[in-house]
């Protein structure tokens, strides 16, 4: 009994605090299962049950007493009033609405066997409360607009996404994008059968459903690729030849291009800045390179007019083709050094474009050859990326000048969509050069000016300063000859800022050979050096007329050695750190 009485003093106290927080609906609910609590003594469930179990929709059991015995009427009415109880204690905590919605059709089920089990008075309990969990579940659908259509559309699409999901982990593009389009399809269903929060999200993922088919047909095979590329170079580590290893980021790179191309929503993003932070590794332009044994590259076709990839903000040189309908692979460049240009056709007058196809938009004089366009106007990206001048067949092919969105120009001749001849490049980083163009590089003569105020003139390979040329540094130092290996290498001379003139060989940068230093006080060394120290045979003279010829050592006087006077009077022996010693003769010249 005591039991019996804790338990209704639990419910009078949760239903009151429900009706002070004015949820009238459950108030009333509730105490309607107290009235038929206070009425009805608690009685032990069924043998094998399990009071707080939920129990589903209109369950019957085998060993339940007949329908219109008293037993069969308690002891369904405490089970639902049971229901009801953790109905509203789930209510109260802020359950998840489906769940609190399992609650309550479990309550509502065993109200219904309530009332086909009791008679008279219990009966007529039974129906008030199934009124009111009938009601208080409509409610909760009209709250959160998930009905049992809307319910079962997204479990549904939620099968068909995980089924995709898989097909995408095996690698089965095609498979995942079919899987992908009919959860598209499911979540349009759902969007129609529900209502209120539940419907914006089927819609919401509908709609991110629609993009992950995409990218499963079109972009998760090339993103593969760019990704096993990129892995391959982290493998390696920077242990491999620069060169090689340049090379080997110019195919990351060309291939995260690619994916960009096909692919929508995060994995662009991923692509782009993968493609980005190779760039910038890197620290040289970008020329699209293929992989090694690789099929040449076709451009995706849109509906009418496609235009080729464009080049992405941040990159050094575009290189996919601007075309019409289905964009070729760019054809293999000249050899370095030559400047083949195909032939023109002869094309009818040109006339006033402006077509957008996807990103692309062209505009200027242009004529139109099937999906080919050649002429003379300007063609602009999505992303900011814009090239003013000449196209043939599509390609740009003439004088053009490419902006990037980051503020990197290139503007000069380009043959077969590559920059390539003469021009002028205006580099991100502030760093600008103009001269010889190969495939996008500085290749040939030029001059480079960089950001830091420094300058170079002369021979370029592959972007960097390589054979004869004259060197300024920003605070006034020159030098004028060889570089190799990115460094003054070889014979040349050296004007210091203090006025000191080197002229001879050098090692990276540094006096290493023979050559002859003249100080700007008028004094001079000539001889061998040591990493920009005399050192080995060499003779100084001051500007006074004095010399020492011998040998020397980091740059001082150090072994056997003559050291004459301006008045005729030598001194010849041995000296030691730029000082002589005890073993030498001193020979006065007579007066």
């Amino acid at each position: 009994m005591n039991k019996y009485k804790r338990k209704i003093v639990f419910l009078y106290k949760l239903f009151c605090v429900a009706a002070f927080q004015k949820r009238g609906l459950w108030a009333a609910t509730g105490l309607i299962a107290l009235a038929a609590t206070a009425q009805t003594p608690p009685t032990p469930p069924l043998a094998g049950s399990n009071p707080v179990a939920p129990v589903e929709t209109h369950v019957t059991t085998a060993t339940s007493p007949p329908a219109d015995s008293p037993e069969g009427c308690r002891i369904v009415t405490d089970r639902a009033m049971g229901a009801d109880l953790r109905a509203a204690t789930a209510q109260s905590q802020k359950t998840d609405p489906m769940a609190l919605g399992k609650l309550l059709d479990e309550s509502i089920g065993l109200w219904t066997l309530a009332t086909e089990r009791c008679t008279e008075r219990a009966q007529e309990r039974a129906r008030r409360n199934l009124a009111d969990s009938q009601r208080s579940r409509h409610a909760l659908e009209a709250q959160t607009g998930a009905g049992p259509e809307c319910t079962s559309r997204q479990k549904d699409a939620t099968s068909l996404q995980e089924l995709a999901q898989q097909a995408l982990r095996e690698r089965r593009w095609l498979d995942a994008s079919v899987m992908y389009r009919k959860a598209e399809n499911m979540w349009d269903v759902a969007s129609e059968r529900c209502t209120g929060e539940p419907q914006r999200l089927a819609l919401q993922r509908r709609d991110q459903t629609e993009t992950d088919a995409h990218n499963a047909e079109f972009c998760a095979p090339t993103f593969e690729q760019a990704r096993e590329q990129t892995q391959t170079l982290t493998r390696q580590g920077d242990g491999t030849d620069k060169t090689a290893r340049q090379q080997q980021q110019q195919v990351a790179e060309t291939l995260w291009r690619d994916a960009m191309t096909h692919c929508k929503g995060a994995p662009f993003d991923v692509a782009r800045n993968n493609a980005q932070r190779l760039a910038k590794e890197r620290g040289t332009p970008w020329v699209p390179t293929a992989p090694a044994a690789a099929p040449a590259r076709v451009a995706l076709a849109s509906t009418s007019l496609a235009a080729g990839a464009p080049p992405v903000s941040g990159a050094a040189l575009p290189h996919a083709p601007v075309s019409a309908g289905v964009a070729s692979a760019p054809a293999a460049p000249p050899a370095t050094g030559t400047s083949a240009a195909p032939v023109a056709p002869v094309v009818p007058v040109a006339q006033t474009h402006d077509i957008q196809a996807g990103d692309t938009r062209f505009q200027g004089q242009f004529v139109r050859d099937g999906t080919m366009l050649s002429g003379h106007g300007r063609v602009s990206w999505a992303n900011g990326d814009v090239y003013q001048g000449d196209l043939l067949q599509s390609r740009r092919h003439g004088q053009g000048e490419f902006t990037w969105a980051n503020g990197q120009r290139y503007k000069g001749t380009w043959v077969n969509d590559v920059p390539e001849g003469k021009g002028s490049l205006k580099f991100a980083s502030g760093n600008q050069y103009d001269g010889d163009v190969v495939r996008g590089l500085p290749h040939g003569v030029g001059r480079m000016v960089f950001a830091s105020g420094d300058s170079f003139q002369g021979q370029f390979l592959q972007g960097k300063p390589n054979g004869s040329g004259t060197y300024r540094w920003a605070n006034g130092q020159t030098y004028e000859g060889p570089w190799t290996n990115d460094q003054p290498n070889g014979r040349g001379l050296l004007v210091y800022v203090n006025g000191n003139r080197y002229e001879g060989d050098l090692l990276n940068g540094t006096p290493h050979g023979k050559g002859t230093l003249i100080h700007a006080s008028g004094d001079e060394y000539s001889g061998q050096f040591h990493q920009g120290n005399s050192h080995g045979e060499g003779t100084y003279r001051w500007k006074s007329g004095d010399r020492y010829s011998g040998q020397w050592r980091t740059g001082q006087k150090h072994g056997q050695g003559r050291f004459v006077w301006a008045n005729g009077d030598h001194w010849e022996g041995l000296f030691e750190d730029d000082s002589q010693t005890e073993k030498g003769t001193l020979t006065q010249n007579p007066r």
